[in-house]
Parts: structure tokens; C-alpha cells; sequence
């Protein structure tokens, strides 16, 4: 196992066994690496990915963090957002039970409002393709159907919004034009924290 660098200390005389073993206990979210596409790589701060397994419950969590910036929209509603040029493939996620177990609740924040644009309604859509990119149709099978976003504000997939799901097994998580106002520009700001909960059946 690779060391996993902690931010508290731990004393000295440790084997790296055991400071491994102390790490997995105060560092519970691991890097998952890139789950996204080429599409969905904009000019800003970045995508993350991490999970956590509750050695307890057996809770998966799977938590992604979204940076719209430098990303565009077309202008009609459920059309994808991400890279124009070339329209590269721009899903977020895929859906792996094998990885985040069976997901029964999406939880999505907004960390920044988005700008620069032309809409605020961002809506995250669930689809059984692989390869949709920019200006392609995304579809009505949504993760959060969000209406205009607030920066701090928090949607779960049970919150009484109109037709969400937490998403079928190997389907993909991509970023809607919600409004249809999207104008083309790109996108200077928005950041977005989703959470996926999941368990294995046992």
C-alpha cells in the first residue's frame, strides 16, 4: 500500500505497516483518480474524486468535485455542458456497483455560483451513452433537476424535486443547460460538490 501523506503527526518508532494503518483511520476519503472525460476538463482549479468506505455500516460514499470553468453550454434546455471544441466526450461518473455499491441518494452542493455562461440552472442528467459531449442531448433522467442554484445551497435526490433517480448501474453522470439560456460563452465560475451514497447487497 502507498504511504498516504497525513496532515496530524504520529509520533515516532511507528513501521509504515502501522502508520499505514493509522492513516486509513484519520484520512477516510481516498483519492479515486480521474472519473471523468476528456469533455468535462475545463481552465479552472479542477476535478476531484475520493471515497469512503464506513468499515462500520458499510456506507459508500463517493464524493466529486466539479469545476464548470472554462466549460460551455448551448442554448436549449438538457443539452450537455462541456468542452466546444471537437465536443469530446464530457460525462462526469459512471455508475459501477461494484465501486460505489447500489446508489439509492444523490446529494449535490453548490460551492460557486456559476458565471460567464449564461445560466445558473445546471441540472446533473444520468444516460445510458458514454459519448455525449457538447450540444448533445442529455435527456430528462435526472440526478438533481436543480432550478436556478444559490451558492451554498444543498439538493438531494429526495428532496420532493420532479423526476430525480441516483442512477442506473453503468449509466453516466454528465453537467445540463437547465433553462436553456446558456449562451454559447464559457463558463468563468461554478463549482459543484456531489455526493453519491451507495451499499453493496449483501
Amino acid at each position: 500500500m502507498a504511504e498516504v501523506t497525513l496532515t496530524s503527526g504520529y509520533g515516532t518508532g511507528l513501521t509504515q505497516k502501522q502508520k499505514n494503518a493509522v492513516n486509513i483511520i484519520q484520512t477516510p476519503f481516498v483519492d479515486i483518480g480521474q472519473t471523468w472525460a476528456a469533455g468535462a476538463i475545463g481552465t479552472g482549479a479542477g476535478n476531484k474524486a475520493y471515497r469512503h468506505t464506513d468499515a462500520t455500516t458499510g456506507l459508500i460514499t463517493t464524493e466529486l468535485h466539479i469545476d464548470l470553468t472554462g466549460l460551455q453550454g448551448e442554448s436549449t434546455a438538457a443539452k450537455v455542458i462541456g468542452i466546444k471544441a471537437d465536443a469530446p466526450d464530457a460525462y462526469l461518473y459512471r455508475n459501477v456497483v461494484a465501486n460505489n455499491g447500489v446508489l439509492f441518494k444523490t446529494e449535490i452542493s453548490c460551492i460557486e455560483l456559476p458565471a460567464g455562461g449564461g445560466t445558473v440552472d445546471v441540472n446533473f442528467v444520468w444516460a445510458a451513452s458514454a459519448t455525449l459531449g457538447y450540444n448533445d442531448a442529455g435527456g430528462t433522467t435526472f440526478g438533481i433537476n436543480s432550478g436556478t442554484w444559490v451558492a451554498g445551497n444543498t439538493l438531494t435526490s429526495y428532496d420532493g424535486l420532479v423526476s430525480v433517480t441516483s442512477g442506473t448501474a453503468n449509466h453516466y453522470l454528465y453537467l445540463t443547460d437547465g433553462d436553456g439560456n446558456a449562451d454559447d460563452s464559457v463558463f468563468t465560475a461554478g463549482q459543484y460538490v456531489i455526493r453519491l451514497y451507495g451499499y453493496e447487497v449483501r
